[in-house]
């Protein structure tokens, strides 16, 4: 039977994703979407912006709307329940996309703390034969190779450990910080040794067994069966349309108007439900169970009371225990680790400089910048994460005709927390001061090898608390919280999102995709 009234805490994308799925599921259920801030998406964030750009010559001035993003900006193609929106939301006119034989897709940079100037991440043989990088590279990698094996196999799921121990015992010290820390800052702006590698990277222990405690030989096992695999291919469930075909050959992709215009597709097709209701800047402020001890209570801080049936909270954990300890006499049963994993923090600082990305630095998607050896508290002058060549990253979506560099500086993550660093100050109006801007700029600049010049516009957000960090043990605390809902919160209830089923975008969406189907 379907369930007659469906309860959404959270606008963010796995709130929305559920929504969609679960309207289309049931088009007759009623379904509630509740979101505390005046906007849904979360950390997607979106806009365009008038900048005046002078002629080449400086002769004159015109003014160019640019897009910033202060969020996630690129996708993978291998996020199938992205892409399956991308059709069901007719957002294929929209896509941009980028083959892997682009400049963004072929250089990657590191900026070594400490040292200047950006070293290229080796790509192929060729390139790896030239590479300062190269001596840290052949030794993990024979260090991996030759190895007997590191470790037993793993079978359990308690067992679990550091992304950064585990790259350490494979690859070796070096290798961990250089170029293990990078990615980490990269994808969840957190300190390697705080990670869990099997929340973050599972793939990377099936390599582990499969080749006996050697990553290379599992890596090299698992591709040669793949290519011995001439089975029946089974078709897949996504409803993919053509969409699947514009990816063939595509690093990443994104839209004319960012990724808010997902968000935005979103939130039109649920606005168009009869069914849906969306109630923006009325977050919830109590949850229990229903007067008759069926069902559940919700009560807004409009003072609305809503007696849902069934609920998913794609809440961020932290603010769901919150809930959970400020909620009436009926509340819910309290959940297990809900607060056992740490947040980081980051500040996104976009820029705009005039004249071409040719002139300001190498063609490219951007950088990182590794762990400095002597830690968190020192070696990078203002805790600079990574930056993002947006204008050569995705190049058609600004105007054309606008002699324009736009990148975006991602600073703090573990430099916050671990560090003596802190958000930057920002004026009155929402912008950095004129001094932290030129030491921004001095070190970017220090970073890049070149002088930059004055920047047309500079953009500033910090986002507080906005990637949890699943630390060791994560994937055996999330499936004791999960039974505890199951047992506690009953079969009509589910906690979902970022800090559950994993940070990046296309984890989000597949999770609201997958909710409630055994309702």
């Amino acid at each position: 039977m379907p369930p007659r009234h469906v309860a959404i805490l959270g606008g963010g994308l796995t709130g929305l994703s559920s929504a969609f799925h679960i309207s289309r599921r049931f088009p007759n259920t009623q379904i509630t979407l509740l979101e505390k801030q005046n906007r849904l998406g979360g950390w997607v964030m979106s806009e365009r912006v008038e900048v005046r750009v002078p002629s080449e010559t400086g002769s004159s001035v015109r003014t160019a709307r640019v897009l910033l993003e202060s969020g996630p900006r690129t996708l993978r193609p291998g996020g199938q329940a992205v892409l399956e929106l991308v059709n069901l939301l007719n957002l294929a006119p929209s896509l941009l996309t980028v083959p892997r034989t682009a400049p963004a897709a072929l250089n990657r940079f590191l900026h070594l703390p400490g040292s200047p100037g950006l070293l290229r991440i080796p790509m192929s043989f060729a390139s790896l034969l030239t590479s300062p990088l190269a001596p840290t590279l052949v030794r993990a990698v024979f260090k991996d190779a030759f190895s007997r094996g590191t470790s037993p196999p793993r079978a359990a799921e308690e067992e679990d450990e550091s992304t950064d121990a585990f790259l350490t015992r494979h690859f070796g010290g070096t290798f961990a910080r250089t170029f293990g820390s990078a990615l980490i800052h990269g994808i969840y702006a957190a300190d390697a040794r705080d990670l869990s590698i099997r929340a973050a990277f599972p793939q990377m222990l099936e390599y582990e067994q499969a080749g006996g405690g050697s990553v290379i030989r599992g890596m090299i096992a698992t591709a040669l069966a793949r290519r011995k695999d001439t089975g029946e291919v089974k078709e897949g469930t996504y409803e993919l349309g053509g969409v699947e075909g514009l990816m063939q050959g595509m690093s990443v992709y994104s839209f004319k108007e960012g990724t808010g215009e997902l968000v935005d597709a979103l939130e039109r097709d649920l606005e168009g439900k009869e069914s849906v209701r969306v109630l923006k800047g009325d977050g919830a402020v109590s949850l229990g169970k229903g007067e008759s001890g069926d069902g559940f209570e919700i009560r807004t801080a409009s003072g609305t009371t809503l007696t849902p049936s069934h609920l998913v909270s794609s809440l961020p954990l932290p603010a769901l225990n919150a809930l959970l300890h400020s909620s009436s006499s009926r509340a819910l049963p309290a959940l297990p680790h809900l607060t056992a994993n740490p947040t980081s923090s980051v500040t996104v600082v976009n820029i705009v400089f005039p004249g071409p990305p040719t002139s300001l630095h190498p063609p490219g998607f951007g950088y990182l910048v590794p762990r400095p050896a002597s830690d968190y508290a020192d070696g990078n002058a203002l805790g600079i994460l990574g930056t993002v060549f947006d204008s050569c990253a995705l190049p058609t979506q600004d105007p054309a005709d606008a002699p324009i560099t736009k990148v975006t500086v991602m600073l703090g993550g573990p430099y916050y927390t671990r560090g003596r660093f802190a958000p930057p100050p920002v004026d009155g109006d929402g912008s950095l001061s004129s001094e932290y801007v030129r030491r921004l700029l001095d070190e970017l600049s220090r970073h890049l090898g070149k002088q930059l010049p004055a920047p047309l516009l500079v953009r500033v957000r910090t986002h507080e608390a906005c990637i949890p960090t699943p630390t060791p043990g994560h994937v055996a605390r999330i499936a004791e919280m999960r039974r505890v809902v199951r047992e506690s919160w009953g079969e009509a209830a589910e906690v979902i999102g970022a800090g559950v089923d994993g940070v990046s975008v296309p984890a989000c969406v597949e999770a609201g995709r997958t909710v409630g189907r055994n309702w």
